[in-house]
């Protein structure tokens, strides 16, 4: 996924969320959406009079003053919306999560680093377990070689979201790498009470619940970010309607004098 994919899957994602949870507000704020759209629209249609009062709109000029209001009436809905980026955003992390659950490649890639780094200790025994693609496990009865084959894990999930959630990674600045410790720790605790076979998938979950952590705690960063950034981005979008516009207007004036 591209940075750009990723901000407009955020984006629709909270409105997708605003539209189930508050479908009441979300039709009051399509209300207003629709009246300052049309406001845009009257505004695109007249404001050439201020030095051309003889400009007559062709249909073109027409579609130019209804992108202005479509522009118009997405940014309100999205703006009101961004209440949700929240629950949007943990979404769109249990949603890579399944991604990463069917990714095939990443896991014969990420499975070999692990099998690699865990040999290079040299303090388990490998004659049971071939290297891939023959074999499927790897030894790990030292507490060293867990936290190894963890860690490999961990590291490759983070790579893996920063990868495929481009935008979502850098506009909260978190860092979804696991440290050792915070590793050594969850194995400790889940041989105490489990089993005898730490699972890959604690690794994973691990660098999920640390990534949706990081987003609570820096969701009003998020929030400010995605709403100045919203703003830039409407002006950017009305300046075409309205720059075309203008331009045919003044060169119409030009043509007549």
């Amino acid at each position: 996924m591209t940075f750009l994919q990723d901000f407009l899957s955020l984006m629709m994602g909270t409105v997708g969320v605003f539209l189930s949870s508050d479908k009441g507000i979300f039709s009051l704020i399509m209300c207003v959406g629709i009246g300052l759209g049309g406001g845009c629209w009257w505004l695109c249609s007249v404001f050439t009079h201020l030095w051309n009062k003889r400009f007559c709109f062709n249909p073109i000029h027409h579609i130019m003053c209804g992108l202005a209001a479509m522009v118009t009436l997405l940014a309100v809905v999205v703006f009101a919306a961004l209440k949700h980026a929240s629950t949007a955003a943990g979404i769109s992390v249990l949603a890579w999560k399944v991604e990463l659950g069917a990714d095939r490649n990443w896991a014969a890639e990420t499975f070999k680093i692990a099998y690699d780094r865990v040999r290079e200790l040299g303090l388990e025994d490998f004659s049971k377990s071939p290297p891939p693609p023959v074999g499927s496990s790897i030894p790990a009865v030292n507490e060293r070689s867990q936290v190894e084959c963890a860690w490999s894990y961990a590291v490759a999930s983070a790579s893996h979201f920063n990868q495929r959630r481009p935008y979502l990674s850098k506009i909260t600045s978190a860092s979804p790498d696991i440290p050792r410790e915070v590793l050594r720790q969850d194995i400790r605790q889940y041989f105490a009470t489990v089993g005898n076979t730490y699972p890959t998938d604690k690794a994973i979950d691990l660098v999920g619940r640390e990534i949706r952590d990081g987003l609570e705690v820096k969701l009003p960063r998020v929030v400010q970010v995605l709403r100045v950034q919203l703003i830039a981005l409407f002006l950017i979008a009305q300046f075409v309607p309205f720059g075309l516009v203008g331009w045919a207007a003044y060169r119409d004036l030009r043509a007549t004098t």
